[in-house]
């Protein structure tokens, strides 16, 4: 730890002495007049409509299109590293299976959604989504919200979401493309044509990777684990009249990675191949009455997830395995936004969806799991209210009905005030939440059909001070939550049961400071303490220490810098190559990236970063590799997105 204090003193200095200068010129740049920072971002997932952050009392991070830019980073699990409260565990390097963690919460209690389209996969064990196979392509902004959200969402949401929301074209057609390349031998290439006039609009993307990567086996021979990935996507819109329009987005994502058999010595394997193939559609249409004062879009969802692991015979393997995993979601819903008066909007709706999920394994263990179905329908209303520009609140309830274990009622209430003299906002949130049992805990051979939803509570409560025309801002967050009943391994049985029982708690401290265009900077650091109820340990993987920082400085026009450190405290694990488990502890660790961006001409931008600087040897779970220093560099001809 004395490393990671020593490196983070260095990097706070770096960083007060390259933002200080700028805020002590005082110049009256046109930049000066930017959006600032509270009152003018504009957030959708905290109430399912458009929403001012500063109305909004849960907590919410917001990754804009400039922060996806100016970082050059190429996944959504990589840009989601530098968010507060969220932590990731990955099996290893690119395209590797990545756990995400928000506020020290089970992986799978965290909804993802990809515009609109919830895209958790029904067929992993607890109906969880790897964020490892997400390119950043499109990407217009990433909000993470903190909480429990069921009363919006359903289930999944019971730690929080993150909503991953896609560019729309406009304008005159614009086509771009990028190449980069570097460490790992890795090579990636993108291209995308965008544009929209009156009437109509259009984004349209493609790209692919492919990295020899690192061994997935820390301890093993080393022998390379390589990665592919082939990611197309679109954006349709279109408005055949003044109070309506019609969309159309879905995305395609092809993944290839090479695995290991396990950890230690002996765990390499030199031909076991894991892939994943995601589709996700959604077209949907809105009609806007009564003066655009009642909203109302009907959507329809499809995802597909079809997964495989392949395991030839080789020299170390007699008996070839291979096991495949398939699930579809199909999903309606109707959503509606009603301005009842000034200060007083409802939004209610609902939502019916199908999954289904179905896998065989050959080898030497062979098991089939036919064909299972289950159905959710649900029911939504929340009232936005407002008194001036000081006062908000929302309520909000919501039934919902599985065909399986029966029905849930969810509540939340989320009061908070600004007090304009002293620039101070005072927040807080309740919720309760439910977490449904998946197919595979239901109909599995480990599973038990009488099993129940479990539930949980979240509350926070916190205070920010804003300075400086708002462009300082300085905050810090308590949260509680609790999870009860959950469905969870039983050892004594030997299947899923509705035994796990856990709380997470802690405290999250943030900064922001926006000096002008182009330089900025914001801090964070969060303290969580998250057990299991009966064990009283601190669950696996989650550091009760986590935060980093994060500053971006123009240089001169067209030349920006980026510089990121995170760290990451002790975390407890398991040595699951020895029975029973042997509990350990993995080290913490500090990771420095930097990145630069130079726009040559309008059309013309050279880009790099190098990920790792001082070279850090970490373990995010035990046994499998992490990458050390590496670099990259790259070009972007004409709009080519990122």
């Amino acid at each position: 730890m004395k490393s990671i204090r020593d490196t983070l003193s260095s990097i706070l200095g770096l960083c007060l002495f390259s933002v200080m200068p700028v805020h002590a010129q005082n110049t009256q740049d046109p930049a000066d007049q930017e959006p600032r920072y509270i009152f003018d971002t504009i957030v959708v997932t905290a109430s399912r409509t458009e929403t001012p952050l500063n109305q909004v009392s849960s907590s919410i991070t917001v990754i804009t299109a400039e922060d996806i830019e100016r970082s050059s980073q190429s996944t959504v699990a990589d840009l989601l590293r530098d968010v507060g409260g969220l932590s990731i565990a990955q099996n290893g390097g690119p395209g590797k299976n990545a756990s995400v963690f928000l506020r020290g919460a089970e992986s799978a209690y965290t909804l993802f959604l990809i515009d609109g389209v919830e895209i958790n996969d029904p067929m992993s064990p607890g109906r969880s989504f790897s964020p490892a196979h997400l390119s950043v392509d499109q990407v217009e902004r990433i909000e993470v919200l903190y909480g429990s959200q069921s009363t919006l969402y359903g289930s999944d949401a019971i730690a929080g979401v993150v909503n991953i929301i896609t560019r729309r074209g406009e304008g005159s057609p614009k086509i771009g493309a990028s190449i980069e390349g570097g460490a790992l031998g890795t090579f990636r290439t993108q291209a995308g044509l965008s544009g929209g006039a009156e009437g109509y609009q259009y984004a349209i993307d493609g790209s692919f990777l492919n990295t020899r990567g690192i061994s997935a086996n820390s301890l093993g021979s080393m022998e390379e684990d390589g990665y592919k990935n082939t990611t197309l996507g679109g954006r349709l819109g279109a408005t055949p009249a003044a109070n309506a329009t019609v969309d159309l987005t879905w995305r395609y994502t092809d993944g290839r990675a090479d695995i290991d058999n396990g950890v230690g010595p002996g765990g390499d394997d030199p031909n076991r191949v894991s892939s994943s193939r995601q589709l996700f559609i959604r077209p949907s249409a809105t009609l806007a009455l009564w003066s655009q004062r009642w909203k109302q879009t009907l959507g329809y969802s499809l995802v597909d997830h079809s997964r495989e692991d392949d395991n030839p015979v080789d020299e170390n393997q007699e008996i070839a395995s291979n096991s495949t995993f398939d699930a579809r979601l199909h999903k309606v819903d109707w959503h509606n936004t009603l301005l009842l008066s000034e200060g007083n909007t409802l939004v209610f709706g609902a939502e019916t969806e199908s999954e289904q999920g179905e896998s065989e394994s050959k080898g030497p263990y062979p098991s089939v799991f036919d064909r299972r179905t289950a159905r959710m329908t649900g029911v939504y209303l929340q009232e936005l209210l407002q008194y001036g520009d000081a006062l908000f609140a929302s309520l909000g309830v919501r039934a919902d009905h599985h065909s399986r274990y029966g029905s849930k009622v969810t509540y939340s209430i989320a009061p908070n005030a600004y007090l304009e003299e002293s620039g101070t906002r005072i927040k807080g949130a309740f919720g309760t939440g439910y977490k449904a049992p998946t197919l595979f805990q239901l109909y599995s051979s480990y599973g038990d059909s009488t099993l129940q939803a479990g539930t949980s509570k979240s509350w926070e409560a916190g205070i920010e001070q804003y300075l400086a025309d708002q462009r300082l801002m300085a905050g810090v967050t308590y949260f509680d939550n609790t999870f009860d009943n959950m469905v969870g391994w039983d050892s004594e049985t030997s299947s899923y049961k509705n035994v796990f029982k856990a709380t997470s708690r802690g405290m999250e401290f943030t900064g922001r400071y926006s000096a002008s265009e182009g330089t900025s900077f914001r801090a964070y650091y969060t303290f969580t303490d998250s057990k299991d109820h009966d064990s009283d340990e601190q669950l696996l993987r989650r550091p009760r220490h986590s935060g980093g920082i994060v500053l971006d400085q123009r240089v001169r026009q067209g030349v920006d810098l980026n510089l990121s450190y995170r760290f990451s405290g002790e975390r407890r694990d398991n040595d699951f190559s020895t029975w029973p488990a042997t509990p350990i502890t993995l080290d913490g660790y500090g990771i420095v990236n930097v990145a630069a961006n130079w726009k040559i001409t309008p059309n013309i931008q050279l880009f790099g970063r190098i990920d790792n600087l001082f070279d850090a040897e970490y373990e995010e779970v035990l046994g499998y590799g992490t990458v050390g220093i590496s670099g990259y560099i790259g070009v972007r001809l004409g709009n080519s997105g990122y």
